[in-house]
C-alpha cells in the first residue's frame, strides 16, 4: 500500500485545519490558465440536471489500457509515497500538472476540490472551476456524477493502488459523454488526497 500525506504544520505543535489544509494542497499547484480550446459547452458549465435524470456508468479497466501519460502519473505516484512539493514539481516538469484534478479531505470530511486543471476547465469552463476550488465535490452541481465518482476516489485513497475506469455520463447535453480516468491516492488517517488524470 502506498504511504500517505504528511500532516501540515503551521507552527510547532499547531496542525492546520481543514480549510487551511485545502489551501496548502491547492498552493502546490499553479492555477490553470484559461483554455483557448473550444469548450464543449461554449465555456459555460453544462446545465444541471436532477440526479434522477442523470446516469453514470463506470467500468473498471486494467491499467494496461491506460494512456501513456496516465501511466506516467502512476510512475510519479510510486516514486513519491508522500504527497507534497516533490510530487508537484515532478508532475510540472513532465507536463502533467496542468492535466491534474486534485481533491483533498481531512478529519473524515467531504472531498474538496484543491486544484482543477485544464482538462476539466475545457469541459466545464473556467467560471465553474474557479467557483468550486475549496468546495466539496458533492456540491459541484452534478449530483449523480459526484456520488458515483466519490466512491471511486475513495477506493483509490483507501485501497492504496491506482484505479482506472471507463466512464459514460448520460442525461447531460451532448450525452453520452465518455472518458477514462486514472486515480492515484494517498492516505494517512485523517488526511487524504486523490489525483485524477482524466482523458476525454
Amino acid at each position: 500500500m502506498n504511504s500517505a500525506l504528511t500532516p501540515q504544520v503551521a507552527a510547532p505543535g499547531i496542525v492546520l485545519g481543514a480549510s487551511a489544509a485545502v489551501r496548502q494542497v491547492a498552493g502546490l499547484f499553479r492555477p490553470a490558465a484559461p483554455s483557448v480550446i473550444t469548450r464543449r459547452f461554449g465555456g459555460r458549465p453544462p446545465p444541471r440536471r436532477d440526479a434522477a435524470e442523470a446516469q453514470v456508468d463506470i467500468t473498471r479497466q486494467s491499467l494496461r489500457v491506460a494512456l501513456d501519460w496516465q501511466m506516467e502519473a502512476v510512475r510519479v505516484w510510486r516514486e513519491h509515497p508522500l504527497f507534497g512539493a516533490g510530487f508537484k514539481e515532478t508532475m510540472a516538469k513532465i507536463g502533467l500538472e496542468r492535466r491534474s484534478l486534485v481533491l483533498f479531505r481531512t478529519d473524515a470530511g467531504p472531498l474538496r476540490f484543491a486544484y482543477i486543471g485544464e482538462t476539466q476547465r475545457r469541459f466545464f469552463g473556467d467560471a465553474w472551476a474557479d467557483a468550486n476550488i475549496g468546495k466539496p465535490q458533492a456540491d459541484s452541481g452534478y449530483d449523480a456524477m459526484a456520488k458515483a465518482l466519490n466512491a471511486q476516489y475513495m477506493e483509490a485513497i483507501l485501497g492504496g493502488e491506482p484505479v482506472h475506469n471507463h466512464v459514460v455520463m448520460r442525461g447531460l447535453p451532448g450525452a453520452p459523454i465518455t472518458y477514462t480516468h486514472t486515480l492515484i491516492g494517498w492516505n494517512l488517517g485523517d488526511r487524504q488526497v486523490v489525483v485524477a488524470m482524466v482523458a476525454y
